[in-house]
Order: C-alpha cells, then structure tokens, then sequence
C-alpha cells in the first residue's frame, strides 16, 4: 500500500506548520505523520537540510520491506540519489510514502 494513495485529497493546503530548522509542512504532510504515526519521517527530512541547502527541490521516498526494514532515499527528482538512510525497523503501517521538499517547504506531491 502506497500511504500517498490514501491522502489523495490533499491537493492544496490552507494552513503551513513550523518544523524543524525553520522547515515548513502542508495540511497533507500533517495527515500523513497523524495516520500513519510517521513524524520521524519528517526528522530525517529535517535533519539532512543544513547539507542539502544548495537543493531547491527534493524527492524523499520511504519504502519498507517485509522485515519491516525502512529505507530513506532523497534524489533531485532527476533520479541522483542526494541522501540514504536504512532505519532497521519501523511500524509504518504502509509500504511506501513520497514527500516532496520545494524551497523549505515540505508537502505531498498531489499538494503541488
């Protein structure tokens, strides 16, 4: 199960929340941290910023396997990986979740 599958209605938000370093999200990238209880998703999004600073546009996708092995992978959108992260187990209650990160902002694709 693809989690952004699940919040397709979130295509524009109304309301922007303070994150860490300064970062911003979307009412999507709220629901998706509540519904699936993943606001560690957006600390490791957060935590890469200050060497990801140069990069206006990021596409960050967590995949989980049937280990329940998540891995973190943030690419430039032109497929070149910037970052990887492997976290040895999570209770994401999805398989997969794509964020993207614009200009500090952080938001689920279908908010673009």
């Amino acid at each position: 199960m693809n989690a952004n599958d699940q919040l397709k209605e979130y295509t524009v938000t109304e309301n922007y929340y303070r994150y860490m370093f300064g970062m911003l999200h979307t009412d999507g990238v709220k629901a998706l941290c509540e519904t699936f209880e993943c606001w560690w998703f957006l600390d490791v999004i957060c935590s890469y910023q200050p060497s990801l600073n140069q990069e206006a546009f990021q596409v960050w996708k967590l995949t989980v396997d049937e280990k329940e092995i998540a891995t973190v992978i943030c690419t430039d959108g032109n497929d070149e990986v910037l970052k990887s992260q492997t976290i040895p187990y999570t209770d994401f209650k999805a398989k997969e979740a794509t964020i993207w990160c614009i200009d500090g902002i952080i938001l689920l694709p279908s908010e673009y």
